[in-house]
């Protein structure tokens, strides 16, 4: 409606400027102010885009591995929309207080949410009594990487490989004690479907995040723990750390004799974490297939890639329809591995 009446002002400001029976001075005076009228109304609407914020709303602390990733791709997007993409942290409630505000914001595409799958995958099976389900009022728009997990044991635990883990637990029955980033997160559920699965018994130790578990490993508080292998190499090359098995899919080229836990026998032993970028679900399916164009561009960059790769993620570009396949199927496994752990929220 302003640029309306703005328009309408500038035409009548250049009719009276042609209005030859007018003297001269006049209108070249009235002429020059038509141009710096058209000027000031071009600017306030440059002001008006560049001053349209985007943000990446993450549900950890600055320097997660999710964070950090997230700023990587503002910082992208940035470039690419040609305006300012911000990254919010908004921790806490398991992941939901961040997707509640993605969840409510406009769905214009301009509000993500860059998580882990638990907030699709675990979090709507520990509480009947959440604020949301994410499945209902988020959308899947890329399924950008993947952090490789590792099981390790403190050094002086005598096993140097997951069976033999196993056969220690056997012998040595609630000797065994290993630490998680909580109750019901995949590191607490994927140590409950080991001993499911191997029929062992382990205490179960949770802290307040990896960090602090890794430290515990370490002094021994706990004799094992499954951690991100990024965070975690610095330990495991100096020797504070054993590792034993990836608890993810496939090796990694850093520990070429370290096993798989499928390998071993233990498939079901999955910690894998999967970076998500999601939004509101009223988007619409046009607008989220043009922000996961873009994001699938920026995750295609050599330089990207290389950045990502250098976190220990590996790039996953994964669009929006198997990406939500992807998002059903594991929800599936993780319903059962919350049942068996019987972890709540509550």
């Amino acid at each position: 409606m302003m640029r309306r009446a703005a328009s309408t002002q500038h035409t009548r400001i250049i009719t009276r400027a042609c209005d030859r029976n007018m003297p001269l001075r006049r209108r070249v005076l009235i002429g020059l102010g038509s141009v710096a009228l058209a000027i000031s109304i071009c600017a306030s609407r440059g002001v008006a885009q560049e001053s349209r914020l985007a943000r990446i709303i993450v549900p950890f602390a600055p320097g997660a591995a999710v964070d950090v990733v997230g700023r990587m791709l503002a910082g992208a997007l940035s470039a690419q929309w040609g305006r300012t993409v911000i990254v919010e942290n908004r921790p806490g409630g398991r992941t939901l207080i961040a997707a509640e505000a993605v969840a409510h914001s406009e769905p214009d595409g301009d509000t993500l949410l860059l998580c882990l799958d638990d907030t699709f995958t675990i979090v709507p099976h520990l509480s009947k009594h959440a604020p949301l389900d994410p499945n209902k009022e988020l959308v899947p728009i890329n399924l950008v990487g993947t952090i490789t997990m590792a099981m390790v044991v403190n050094p002086s635990l005598p096993v140097d490989s997951l069976p033999a883990l196993v056969a220690y637990a056997r012998t040595n029955p609630s000797a065994v004690s290993y630490g998680s980033s909580g109750s019901g997160s995949l590191s607490h559920l994927a140590m409950e479907m080991l001993k499911a699965q191997a029929r062992i018994n382990m205490v179960h130790v949770p802290y307040r995040g990896l960090a602090p578990a890794t430290t515990a490993v370490i002094a021994g508080e706990v004799q094992t723990a499954i951690l991100g292998f990024g965070s975690s190499r610095n330990m495991i090359d100096s020797g504070r750390l054993r590792p034993i098995a990836i608890a993810s899919p496939e090796r990694v080229s850093a520990l070429p004799n370290v096993p798989t836990t499928a390998e071993v026998g233990y498939g079901r032993v999955d910690a894998t974490s999967r970076l998500t970028l999601a939004g509101p679900a009223r988007m619409s399916s046009e607008m989220v297939e043009r922000v996961n164009a873009t994001v699938s561009g920026v995750l295609n960059s050599p330089d990207m890639r290389a950045q990502i790769a250098a976190r220990d993620i590996v790039v996953t570009n994964m669009g929006p329809k198997p990406f939500a396949q992807e998002i059903e199927k594991l929800s599936r496994l993780k319903a059962e591995a919350v049942r068996i752990s019987g972890a709540t929220a509550e």
